[in-house]
């Protein structure tokens, strides 16, 4: 039982001090990044896309009906409980 105590706490110390390095390492670094240069964007004139006609109707000649249809799922008798318990 001690054993186990004594390693979590091994394992906390060691997580709190690799945490503290990383951090100290990361404030202490020599070089600093640059700020990225900001750039002005450049347009490019691209042609207007042509207007696409929709079915305003249902059942019109741009309705979508799936072809394949998904079989029901399986269930059990009734009072037949798998999962539970009483």
């Amino acid at each position: 039982m001690t054993s186990s105590r004594l390693t979590r706490q091994i394992a906390l110390f060691a997580g709190g001090l690799a945490i503290v390095g990383m951090g100290s390492l990361t404030a202490c670094s020599k070089s600093k990044e640059k700020a990225p240069e900001t750039t002005s964007p450049t347009s490019t004139s691209a042609p207007a896309p042509s207007p696409t006609e929709k079915a305003l109707t249902p059942g019109g000649a741009n309705s979508f009906t799936p072809s394949v249809k998904a079989p029901s799922a399986p269930t059990a008798l009734p009072g037949n409980v798998i999962t539970g318990g009483n």
